[in-house]
């Protein structure tokens, strides 16, 4: 239990982390962020920041980048063209949902825009309410492209290099403030876009 706990929690048990997701190839860090799309209570962030300290900030930034943007068109394209029926019947049960929906088939792209470039936004939620709104599919692709770079370029930024927390408590306070801070915005602009959507 000593030896896991050492595993995370120091610089060297770090970067025999890295290694070893290192040695699995590039694409399986892609594979990664695009399952995640499927299946969300897989931690985008962590794999992120496995990625950038893996394979380098560009080379992990970028296929996070393109697992995040294919992984959630598949699951729009998925819900759009084979699960559009039961995906709205099941969101038909669901008031918020069906306001979410409504809110996106009217305003789309500048609420679909900012909630998707928010790292703490349940994006999986959005894909498939995307998938059954009005969107078109290639406004909805241009959307994705667009707020996941922003999003994955905000945590790639944070978690780049994070043995060097070890060294420079500076940096550690720094990249903890901006994820909180992150995450504040995120949670006030869902309750401007509740407050938006329940006085329609």
């Amino acid at each position: 239990m000593q030896k896991y706990i050492e595993l995370f929690t120091t610089k060297e048990g770090l970067e025999q982390i890295f290694e070893a997701f290192d040695g699995l190839g590039i694409f399986v860090g892609l594979l990664l962020v695009f399952i995640e799309s499927f299946l969300p209570f897989l931690p985008l962030i962590v794999i992120v920041i496995l990625n950038t300290n893996a394979y380098g900030f560009f080379i992990g930034f970028l296929m996070s980048y393109l697992g995040s943007v294919i992984g959630s068109y598949s699951v729009f394209l998925v819900v759009r063209n084979f699960l559009k029926t039961p995906a709205t019947r099941y969101i038909n049960k669901h008031k918020t949902l069906i306001k979410m929906r409504e809110f996106i088939d009217k305003r789309g792209f500048t609420f679909l825009f900012i909630l998707m470039s928010l790292p703490f936004t349940p994006s999986s939620v959005i894909n498939v309410i995307a998938g059954v709104s009005n969107v078109k599919k290639r406004v909805y692709l241009y959307i994705l492209i667009g707020a996941k770079f922003i999003m994955i370029l905000s945590i790639s930024i944070v978690g780049h290099d994070v043995t060097t927390f070890f060294t420079s408590p500076t940096r550690l306070i720094l990249s903890v403030v901006f994820l909180v801070v992150l995450y504040v915005i995120s949670k006030l602009y869902e309750r401007y876009l509740n407050r938006k959507m329940n006085s329609n």
